[in-house]
């Protein structure tokens, strides 16, 4: 019986080398796309922008309807007074935290590293460092209520 080699062992042909080409260009392009969409897509998931985001929110509807604000313990915090109501949102530790009527805590953004509080005439300017190494900055402008 006598075989039929369909390959020889001498080495790559040229067409072997062709098809591989073929297969590499095919493939890079796919995986530069996938790796693309996979760090927007990490970029997305990371909740701590999300978290500063909403702290960012929740900050402005206090500041709306405030009657006087003013910084507390040398720039690590602001109390802001709506009516009867006083609040007092502080960085403690690795938070920042509210506190109603001097009772209670409330957590209202986790994983800080550092930050102050500024208040210069009619603008609040908060900069916070996160242990990630992501620093924010949000400027608000204070409008008095009556």
């Amino acid at each position: 019986m006598h075989r039929v080699k369909i390959r020889s062992s001498a080495g790559f042909t040229l067409l072997d080398s062709l098809l591989a080409i073929l297969a590499l260009s095919i493939m890079l392009p796919l995986a530069a796309m996938f790796y693309g969409f996979s760090s927007h897509y990490l970029v997305d998931l990371d909740s701590s922008a999300t978290e500063y985001r909403l702290f960012s929110l929740e900050l402005q509807q206090y500041l709306d309807d405030s009657k006087q604000i003013s910084i507390m313990r040398d720039g690590k915090g602001v109390r802001i007074v709506q009516g009867a109501i006083v609040y007092d949102i502080e960085l403690y530790g690795t938070v920042v935290r509210k506190r109603k009527d001097q009772q209670g805590h409330e957590i209202m953004l986790t994983d800080v590293k550092g930050g102050e509080f500024q208040l210069a005439g009619e603008r609040l300017t908060i900069q916070l460092e996160f242990h990630s190494g992501a620093k924010e900055e949000a400027d608000y402008a204070l409008l008095h209520s009556d």
